[in-house]
C-alpha cells in the first residue's frame, strides 16, 4: 500500500527521466550493438533490457532517497536488487506488450482510415480518366 502513495510522485520522475535522457541513451546503446534492419523482436527486447537496466538504479536511488529511513548506499543496492528482477518482468511480460497492442491498434485503425481514403481518390482519378 506504501507504494501507492508514492505512485504520483515517482511516476511524473519516470516520465520526464525516460523522455528527456534515459530513452536516447537506451537507442544509442542498443544501436551501437545492433543494426536497424536487425529483427524487430531482437530491437523491440534490446530496448526493453537497456531501459531497466539504466531506469532502475536511477529511480532506487531517488525512492532511497525520498523514502527510505536509511540512506545508506547499502539501502539503495538493497533496493535496485529488489527492483530490478521485478522491474525487468513487468516490462518484459506485461507492460511493453500491452502498450505495444495499444499502439498497433491504434495505428492499425489509423492506417485502415488512410488506406480507405487513398482507395477513394485512386477510385475517383480512375473514373476521371474513364470518363
Amino acid at each position: 500500500l506504501a507504494a501507492f502513495h508514492e505512485i504520483p510522485i515517482m511516476v511524473p520522475i519516470a516520465f520526464v527521466l525516460e523522455i528527456s535522457i534515459v530513452g536516447k541513451l537506451a537507442g544509442r546503446i542498443v544501436f551501437s550493438v545492433l543494426r536497424p534492419t536487425d529483427r524487430p523482436q531482437f530491437i523491440t527486447y534490446a530496448m526493453s533490457l537497456v531501459i531497466c537496466a539504466i531506469m532502475c538504479p536511477i529511480m532506487s536511488l531517488i525512492a532511497t532517497i525520498l523514502f527510505k529511513d536509511s540512506k545508506t548506499f547499502s539501502t539503495f543496492i538493497q533496493t535496485w536488487a529488489m527492483n530490478f528482477p521485478m522491474a525487468l518482468l513487468y516490462q518484459m511480460f506485461y507492460c511493453g506488450p500491452f502498450v505495444r497492442l495499444i499502439y498497433r491498434t491504434l495505428f492499425r485503425a489509423e492506417k485502415a482510415a488512410e488506406a480507405d481514403a487513398a482507395s477513394k481518390e485512386e477510385s475517383k482519378a480512375l473514373s476521371r480518366i474513364s470518363a
